[in-house]
């Protein structure tokens, strides 16, 4: 068995933001094409292609499968993913695992870092053992570490990453297992139109993620008719939503006869902003995208948030007798009721497991072709199938509204219902 890590490879300096004058297709393009040949020039070929010699030999002969887990353990050490994780391993190992072969889980942190993702995914991708990747949590530690993952001849299942670069770059062996940025902000654009609204105001931050969400809404409100856009702001860093700054910009909003708010922001800020939009006297629906889906949101507005309606990966009231099934036994296990990472999580790791069960062998390239033969194979977040890049298709986002201090699921009756 041949493992040489590439301990010469330096990634470059650290940053959970990217703010270039490229676009984030060019840029995330980019950096993945300067890695590739960075790695070619320290002389790193010869490695991976060892690996991925040995990956193949392995898939067929060791006596467990390797199944790699990226994430950062310590920093959200609050979110319910690690309970999901052993939930799904102690069931497929508990019906035999895949063909009789144990399935085992190797946990590593990536301390929501790129270069603690990029060394992380180059170390997993020089370890022959490992036959797929789950992870990472953030979008920008996801679109590089993808690009060493595919150089390394590794499959990536994405359980959380909603930026539309990581399935943009032609990888054969990734998926997304999550909505994409583009999916959330058209169904809200439908949400919207459902209910009547005619003059929507546009709030997002001012990041990769806020711009495709608000971008996919408005094109979305533009092509259905009927919604028009009467405002449409930013803002960038958490400090430029403290103190009041907001007040003057939603006392302006008061003169516009808005009749809706779309919020493509973040936990905590989003919380004040909803705040600040309440004490500016705008008393108008307020609705917005997955990442105000956390329990952020309610803590940090409190009664200001009552009413909001938010975009979700996963709630545990949801109708379907996955989610009932699901969160009955993860209650008995764990004493407390999953949350959307012990959704997401959990079935990540069956989703590959099924996988497995129905290719030839666990090897990558043998997963990743029965990964896209499933036909709406049913998890607890949703039915999957994916499309040629490896993004699901056929799925609706599921809703939430804020009612009493909690996220109550919106049946879909109620949610595209005329206002």
């Amino acid at each position: 068995m041949r493992m040489k890590p590439c301990s010469a490879v330096r990634p470059a300096s650290d940053s959970k933001t990217s703010t270039p004058a490229l676009s984030p297709r060019s840029s995330a393009a980019l950096s993945s094409l300067l890695l590739a040949v960075s790695l070619v020039a320290l002389g790193c070929g010869s490695d991976r292609d060892d690996a991925k010699e040995d990956r193949q030999s392995l898939a067929t002969q060791a006596e467990k499968i390797v199944v790699a887990v990226a994430w950062p353990w310590e920093a959200r050490s609050e979110l319910l993913f690690s309970q999901g994780i052993d939930m799904a391993l102690e069931e497929v190992n508990a019906a035999g695992g895949i063909d009789g072969r144990e399935l085992s889980v190797l946990r590593v942190d990536d301390h929501e870092s790129v270069n603690e993702g990029r060394l992380a995914a180059q170390r997993l991708s020089d370890n022959p053992e490992v036959m797929a990747v789950i992870g990472h949590l953030q979008s920008h530690v996801t679109v590089p570490a993808a690009a060493i993952y595919d150089a390394g001849g590794l499959l990536l299942v994405s359980p959380a990453a909603t930026n539309a670069d990581l399935t943009e770059q032609g990888y054969s062996r990734v998926f997304r297992a999550c909505f994409v940025d583009h999916d959330v902000g058209t169904q809200m654009g439908d949400y919207a139109k459902a209910q009547g609204y005619k003059r929507v105001a546009i709030y997002y931050v001012r990041s990769i993620y806020g711009q495709a969400l608000a971008s996919a809404f408005e094109s979305r409100i533009a092509e259905i008719g009927g919604v028009n856009v009467v405002a449409r702001d930013a803002h960038g860093a958490e400090q430029d939503v403290a103190g009041g700054s907001l007040l003057p910009l939603f006392s302006r909003w008061t003169q516009l006869s808005v009749d809706a708010i779309f919020l493509a922001g973040e936990v905590p800020s989003a919380g004040r902003i909803i705040a600040e939009i309440r004490q500016a006297g705008l008393e108008m629906p307020v609705f917005g995208g997955d990442a105000m889906s956390s329990p952020a949101l309610i803590q940090v507005g409190g009664e200001a948030v009552e009413g909001t309606v938010v975009a979700t990966f996963f709630h545990p009231s949801e109708p379907r007798p996955e989610v009932a099934a699901f969160v009955e036994a993860f209650a008995a296990r764990f004493d407390t009721p999953p949350d959307v990472a012990a959704a997401l999580g959990y079935d990540a790791l069956h989703l590959l497991a099924e996988a497995m069960r129905q290719a030839p062998t666990p090897a990558p390239e043998d997963v990743a072709q029965a990964l896209r033969a499933l036909d709406a194979w049913s998890g607890v977040t949703g039915p999957f199938t994916f499309d040629a890049e490896g993004d699901l298709v056929g799925r609706a986002v599921p809703k939430v509204v804020v009612e009493s201090g909690e996220f109550i699921y919106l049946p879909e009756a109620a949610a595209s219902a005329d206002g």
